[in-house]
């Protein structure tokens, strides 16, 4: 006689099904953006509070309260919620493709570039309307990541890519700011921009950009499996018919056109491209519905647009209305962003291995003793060039006697500012690299 052994009764699951634990997330995320949407909108310079600002969407407030919501505050909120939802899917795509948790819009030069364009387009002088001042960002950011792609491979490499992007980030910040110093006047309007802000007069930017994003985000949205078998590697992608360098580069395209819609509407706001995917990569580890792109990315997005409107909604909260109206939100999510890094720091498990760090190796003594002697000789020459040159031009005769205290007036003056500055440079320079 056969016998059957009965399973042993199993206890039901508690972890929630991938459908229903990832809706029920999802919801929780909106319901948290829809709390900062409605806290945001009462927040403000003028004393127009939440009973106010209830008759001005209703349509039975005074003439100046709805024009301070309509003209300011709800275009602020629109803002700060495109802004979110854009960075965040952009950056959530960004470390699909590459593999990378460091990879998002900022790491990857993107909104540099897309700043950048449109610094140079104001110290020309150039007066451009907001749909052009996109494309512009748009050219601009998309030249960066065709140069990182290029420097890394077309993003076969995600230590490369991230490198590349980092590097390219601070030289792109750089000519920005000699920019906006060179050509104060033409540029003056970028400085408070500089940090970005959310504060807009009106709906007119954030309906111009609304169209571009809302190209970008769908264009994401039909990439989503070809990125979901990127993360699983070039050859897996490619065994299932994924072109994956093509995928890469319009991937890459459809972020910078996300960018620079953020970037010509708010500025540069740094970190919650980086953030906000990594906020919502954790998920997947319980809710399943989150490994795939289509559901993790809207996620991110969300994530994004209650990180803007909370760091906005918190610097009302703790800042006086009328100092806090000076002070851009990129301020508030670049602090945000920093102690991120700092607990990603502490939590991320050490890459490089046990043994002895790699040393440069040099062939020969002569060698050694050549280079040595070549980057002395540059150095001599870079210190007396930064000496002599400047607004005004001075000779080694000159040096000789100021330091002699023979100078004139002229001479001495301009030598003494000019030579403490150039010594500050040298001790600065041998401490970092120290």
């Amino acid at each position: 006689m056969a016998v059957t052994a009965t399973e042993p009764a199993t206890r039901p699951s508690t972890v929630p099904t991938s459908r229903s634990g990832a809706a029920a997330v999802t919801a929780g995320i909106v319901l948290l953006v829809v709390v900062l949407a409605v806290v945001d909108i009462t927040q403000g310079t003028a004393a127009v509070g939440p009973s106010e600002v209830f008759k001005a969407l209703t349509g039975r407030a005074d003439p100046d309260d709805a024009s301070v919501v309509v003209a300011s505050r709800l275009p602020r909120m629109a803002a700060g919620l495109l802004v979110g939802v854009v960075l965040g899917m952009a950056g959530a795509v960004l470390q699909s493709v590459s593999r990378n948790v460091l990879a998002s819009p900022d790491t990857l030069a993107v909104n540099a570039g897309a700043y950048l364009a449109l610094g140079v387009a104001g110290a020309t002088g150039l007066s451009l309307p907001m749909i052009a001042s996109s494309g512009v960002a748009f050219v601009g950011g998309l030249a960066a990541a065709a140069v990182v792609l290029g420097l890394s491979g077309l993003g076969t490499g995600t230590v490369r890519l991230v490198l590349a992007g980092t590097a390219l980030m601070l030289g792109l910040h750089s000519m920005t700011e000699g920019l906006l110093l060179l050509f104060p006047e033409q540029t003056e309007g970028l400085y408070a921009w500089n940090q970005g802000s959310i504060s807009q007069n009106g709906f007119d930017g954030v309906v111009q950009m609304l169209p571009i994003a809302l190209a970008g985000l769908v264009g994401l949205m039909l990439t989503a499996r070809r990125v979901d078998a990127l993360a699983l590697g070039d050859d897996a992608a490619r065994g299932v018919g994924v072109p994956v360098r093509a995928t890469r580069v319009t991937v890459v395209v459809l972020a910078a056109m996300l960018s620079a819609a953020a970037v010509t509407l708010a500025g540069p706001i740094g970190f919650v491209g980086l953030c906000a995917p990594a906020l919502v990569r954790p998920l997947a580890r319980r809710f399943r519905g989150f490994a795939r792109s289509r559901t993790s990315m809207p996620a991110a997005g969300l994530t994004g647009a209650a990180l803007v409107l909370g760091s906005d909604v918190l610097l009302r909260t703790l800042v006086p209305a009328n100092r806090a109206v000076g002070v851009p939100t990129g301020v508030v999510t670049s602090l945000v962003g920093a102690v991120f890094l700092v607990v990603m720091a502490m939590r991320l498990r050490d890459t490089a291995g046990a043994g002895a760090p790699d040393r440069l190796r040099i062939p020969s003594r002569a060698v050694f003793l050549a280079t040595v002697a070549v980057l002395v000789a540059a150095l001599v020459g870079l210190v007396v060039a930064s000496v002599l040159i400047g607004d005004s031009k001075l000779l080694l005769g000159d040096v000789v006697n100021w330091a002699q205290g023979r100078a004139g007036r002229t001479v001495s003056f301009v030598l003494d500012t000019r030579v403490p500055r150039v010594l500050a440079a040298l001790g600065a320079g041998a401490a970092l690299a120290l």
